[in-house]
């Protein structure tokens, strides 16, 4: 027989061979990238109660079954990956553990790592990396030393099937790879409008702009945020309570930005026997009113320099992961051009009011031409019966987890801390 005809006749074999064993391991990534964005799903559900924790979520398999679940449920309580391994039991040994994030051990005592290994599990998917530098790879290497086959996504797993599966690990943890990458915690401006762009009539009325079930929708934002920030013009015309009214929902801290203290003394936000208030302001700003406000159990704040990109650098510094900004225009402009605004929430409403003099939810941005937009990126859209949800990004997620951070990715500002791209000067902000 000849060479031509000897691979004439085994090349449709081999051809098959290797097409059975691309389809094998793509079934096997597309399995990994469905457990893996469980494992996130999973996360989430404690969004907001975890801080300043990342959220965990973890899923155990094994011959394409899954036998056991978990996810931190605050800090202080058993680790996701302690609660999989228990429920999963005996089908822990040789089986598949998926993360969403690299584990982290909040107590330093590797519990959940011992959890693995202890159950017999042989190999671990992961999400991401830890961003933080110093924990970045250290479970990675502790399981790899302990035999376990050790696999991350885009790195040992590529493939189209992946980029869902890292996007939903990247988005329920945003907070802390925001927090990680500008030294600013992660920041989301929420507005409701009418289809004309107002968020109240020219007298300043607004209740109620956007539906039930949106209302309900920014209850579950405020549950899932570590501040909740209004300023000084909100709290007069609308005297919000801003909790979550959600029964066991997170009761995030409420901020009141005013810098010249030109407050009403009978305000919801006063009421701190629930949910405490701060109150944030320019030094030496009346201080009979800060007298009264400490009085009734408020904190109060003072800034020699008093802005929103002060203030962020403040909550960083206290350790909080997420603030909801829920403002009128000229705060909202102020935070957006001082670069602290990371994404978005629009609720638009098919209501119609006009008025010269009605607000919108931004104020002036110094804007002259289209080409000068703010252009968000992964906008998403969602009918929430007869308002629609818009949401995106200012400024994309950062991905920090496949190696350490590059300072010259995020230039330094006095203080070292790393400054977002800037838009231009400060403006106003609300009184």
């Amino acid at each position: 027989m000849s060479m031509s005809m000897t691979m004439g006749f085994f090349a449709p074999t081999k051809f098959k061979a290797n097409a059975v064993m691309n389809y094998n391991e793509q079934h096997h990534h597309a399995l990994d990238a469905s457990y893996v964005k469980r494992a996130a799903e999973l996360s989430d559900m404690s969004a907001g109660f975890t801080s300043p924790h990342p959220n965990f979520g973890c899923v155990i398999s094994k011959n394409s079954k899954v036998f056991g679940e978990g996810y931190l449920y605050a800090q202080g309580t058993k680790p996701a990956e302690v609660q999989a391994v228990e429920a999963a039991g005996e089908y822990c040994r040789g089986a598949t553990a998926y993360v969403n994030m690299e584990t982290e051990d909040c107590n330093n005592d590797n519990t959940s790592l011992s959890a693995f290994i202890k159950a017999g599990i042989t190999r671990v998917v992961i999400g991401i990396r830890n961003p933080l530098q110093h924990l970045r790879g250290n479970a990675i290497q502790t399981l790899r030393s302990e035999g376990l086959q050790v696999d991350v996504l885009g790195e040992d797993i590529r493939g189209v099937s992946m980029e869902d599966a890292l996007k939903s690990c990247l988005v329920v943890n945003a907070p802390l790879l925001y927090r990680s990458a500008f030294q600013l915690p992660f920041s989301v401006l929420k507005y409701a409008m009418t289809l004309d762009g107002k968020i109240a009539t020219s007298s300043g009325h607004s209740l109620w702009i956007s539906n039930e079930k949106s209302r309900s929708r920014v209850f579950e934002l405020r549950g899932r945020s570590d501040v909740v920030i209004v300023g000084g013009n909100t709290l007069r015309k609308d005297n919000p309570r801003l909790t979550p009214r959600n029964g066991g929902a997170h009761l995030p801290t409420r901020i009141v930005m005013s810098q010249t203290l030109d407050l009403p003394e009978v305000a919801n936000l006063w009421d701190v026997r629930d949910v405490p208030t701060i109150v944030v302001t320019h030094r030496g700003s009346r201080r009979s009113f800060q007298k009264f406000l400490a009085s009734k159990g408020v904190e109060v704040v003072e800034f020699d320099v008093f802005n929103p990109k002060k203030v962020a650098e403040y909550l960083y510094d206290r350790g909080y992961l997420s603030v909801l900004w829920e403002c009128g225009g000229t705060l909202s402009a102020s935070a957006i051009l001082s670069g602290v605004i990371h994404k978005v929430h629009a609720f638009v409403a098919p209501k119609i009011i006009g008025g010269r003099n009605a607000p919108s939810p931004v104020g002036e941005l110094g804007m002259v031409e289209m080409t000068q937009a703010l252009e968000l990126s992964d906008v998403s859209y969602e009918q929430i019966e007869s308002d629609v949800l818009i949401s995106g990004y200012v400024q994309p997620i950062p991905d920090l987890t496949q190696s350490t951070i590059d300072p010259t990715l995020f230039p330094k500002i006095i203080g070292g801390r790393n400054k977002p791209p800037k838009i231009m000067s400060l403006g106003h902000h609300e009184t």
